[in-house]
C-alpha cells in the first residue's frame, strides 16, 4: 500500500471521528440548551379507540430528567388530536394536577373546542386527523415530590370516538 493512500485512509478515519466528536458535542450542547434554557417538557397517549371517563391518562411530568424548579412560572398547553369520527363540537375534560403543592390535588374544567359552529375542523392537518392545543394555565411550582398531571373526559356520553391523543405541553416562563 503506497503512503498516498494510507494517508488518505487516515485522514478519512480521522474525518469519521471528528464527525463523530462534533455531533456529540452538538447534541450535548443542545440538551444543555433544552435543560438551562428555556425548559420544555412534552408528552402524549394515545387513548382508547373508545375512551370512557374510566381511561384516565396520566403523565408524570418529573419523569425523563424533567424536573418543575420550585419557584419557577409554567405555561402548560393541552394538546389533543382527533377524526372526523367526533361527534360533538366541544371536547370538556377534567384536568387533575399537583404542580403547585405535590400533597394537593387541584381539579380544573377545560373545554376544548375541536369544531366551528359551521362544522369545520378547528386543528390543524389535513387528511382527518386534527391536532388542537388548548393553552390551560400558568402555574408556580414548588419543586418538591412526584409532579402529576391527569387528563379526564367529563362529556355526557361515557364512550368518546374519535379522540386519537392528548397530551400536554409545559415551557418554563423564566430563565
Amino acid at each position: 500500500t503506497c503512503t498516498l493512500c494510507m494517508g488518505m485512509m487516515n485522514v478519512g478515519i480521522i474525518g469519521k471521528k471528528l464527525k463523530v466528536v462534533a455531533m456529540a458535542g452538538i447534541l450535548s450542547a443542545m440538551v444543555t440548551a433544552c435543560r438551562w434554557g428555556n425548559l420544555s417538557y412534552s408528552a402524549s397517549a394515545s387513548v382508547p379507540q373508545s375512551w370512557t371517563r374510566m381511561d384516565t391518562v396520566e403523565f408524570m411530568i418529573s419523569d425523563n430528567g424533567f424536573h418543575l424548579t420550585a419557584g419557577r412560572a409554567f405555561q402548560f398547553v393541552v394538546d389533543v388530536r382527533y377524526t372526523g369520527e367526533y361527534a360533538y363540537r366541544d371536547l370538556w375534560l377534567l384536568l387533575r394536577h399537583n404542580v403547585a403543592d405535590s400533597l394537593k390535588w387541584q381539579t380544573d374544567t377545560l373545554c376544548c373546542p375541536l369544531y366551528s359552529q359551521k362544522g369545520r375542523p378547528l386543528g390543524q392537518g389535513l387528511t382527518g386527523l386534527y391536532t388542537i392545543e388548548i393553552p390551560y394555565t400558568t402555574l408556580v411550582a414548588d419543586g418538591s415530590g412526584q409532579t402529576r398531571m391527569q387528563l379526564i373526559h367529563c362529556m355526557a356520553n361515557d364512550s368518546l370516538k374519535g379522540i386519537s391523543d392528548v397530551g400536554i405541553r409545559v415551557r418554563s416562563l423564566t430563565e
